[in-house]
């Protein structure tokens, strides 16, 4: 549907009233941009990209940047450098800040007058300067490019293209190749594994790290819940910057294990019935571990030390020659060897490559002398499975996996 010159006096409305409202900018320079105004949505979009850099909207400031800069513009590559000096520290940053409240600023541009155009170029032109200078009070570092010196940030960020999407469009599909890594710049995503809804994203995160790190296909699906501006950058930029500098590698991992773990106590029926703390205790005692197509990771006849639980990739569970099970994301294994001690009569075996976190017996046996639900719990996934087992073999009595 074609936009009008109405459709410009509503969002000019709107950011008259709410003036730190990204989205009301946003949405004025789209306006713009659409009714023909290519200078003026160059110039909103140049007031958006100063604004996040100073507010910490930093993916927001490079999507501008981009934008700018896919424009022709000679701001896009100022603005980049500008972000890259601001963020691009090379430390650490896995502690967040908590943004201050942003008030109003003290304008009356009630009476700004003239035709929608020119209203909208007040309002902007007014608003602007205020929205770059203003102090929104602490402000967190980059989740990527504060992990980079600047040469770093520099490569990175000239790799990145930023792409909208409408909502409801699905930006990564379960199982699907990892190409890209994603930085949300402005909305908000849903993160689906089927039907389960395992958690929502919001303007500043990154998604799509999972598979980066493991080196597996997509573990879920992200949808756009509303309009989304996304920066991608390609899986291979991602290498080669993790591999020069290894503290982005780190934040990678760190986030990656953090978004594991709480996909894992929505997926997998180990986690489920125990209280948020309980959970917590349980999942501080996990590795995480990354297991090569094709390797064996529980031998027939020997001692299980660990109990698995796959977070991507898929394993085959084969025993007596043929395949028992096939175990993907979520699926625990070794429960039975937890409880029982016995060896293992059955091998587990990385079809794919496969991110696997991993709990000693002592670390579960020290858990679950507290957890009276975590053994319940366990006692019936070992019922379980030794029903499936019996199904497949004459004599299982002695299968343990």
């Amino acid at each position: 549907m074609p936009v009008t010159d109405d459709d410009l006096s509503r969002a000019t409305r709107t950011l008259r009233s709410y003036p730190t409202d990204f989205g009301a900018w946003l949405e004025v320079a789209a306006i713009l941009g659409a009714l023909g105004h290519a200078d003026d949505a160059e110039s909103v979009f140049a007031a958006i990209g100063d604004g996040a850099r100073a507010g910490g909207r930093v993916a927001l400031a490079v999507a501008c940047a981009c934008h700018l800069e896919r424009l022709g513009s000679m701001r896009g590559g100022e603005l980049i450098e500008e972000v890259i000096e601001t963020y691009a520290t090379g430390g650490p940053h896995f502690k967040l800040a908590k943004p201050s409240l942003i008030e109003k600023p003290d304008i009356d541009l009630t009476n700004a007058g003239g035709t929608t155009l020119a209203d909208a170029r007040t309002v902007t032109k007014v608003l602007a300067p205020w929205l770059a200078s203003r102090d929104p009070g602490p402000v967190a570092p980059a989740p990527l490019l504060s992990a980079l010196t600047m040469p770093g940030a520099r490569a990175l960020v000239g790799v990145m293209t930023a792409k909208a999407y409408a909502a409801g469009t699905t930006i990564i599909e379960a199982g699907a190749p990892a190409t890209a890594l994603y930085w949300l710049a402005h909305g908000n995503v849903s993160v689906k594994k089927g039907p389960t809804l395992l958690g929502e994203l919001h303007s500043g995160a990154f998604f799509g790290e999972i598979a980066l790190v493991g080196g597996t296909t997509r573990t879920a699906s992200v949808i756009a819940t509303d309009d989304v501006w996304v920066l991608e950058i390609p899986a291979k930029a991602v290498e080669t910057a993790a591999q020069k500098h290894p503290q982005l590698a780190e934040v990678l991992a760190f986030h990656a294990r953090q978004r594991l773990l709480s996909n894992l106590t929505k997926t997998s029926e180990l986690f489920k019935a125990l209280k948020p703390e309980d959970r917590d205790a349980l999942l501080a005692k996990f590795t995480t571990e990354i297991v090569p197509a094709n390797t064996t990771f529980i031998v027939e006849g020997t001692a299980n030390a660990f109990l698995w639980v796959v977070v991507a990739g898929r394993c085959e569970v084969r025993g007596g020659g043929s395949i028992v099970a096939e175990l993907g994301p979520g699926a625990a294994v070794g429960e039975i060897s937890l409880v029982s001690g016995a060896t293992a009569v059955a091998d587990v075996i990385a079809i794919e490559q496969v991110v696997v976190l991993k709990l000693s017996n002592q670390a579960f046996d020290e858990v679950a002398k507290n957890q009276p639900a975590l053994l319940a719990t366990v006692e019936k996934l070992v019922i379980a499975r030794e029903q499936e087992n019996r199904a497949l073999f004459q004599d299982a009595s002695d299968l343990i996996v």
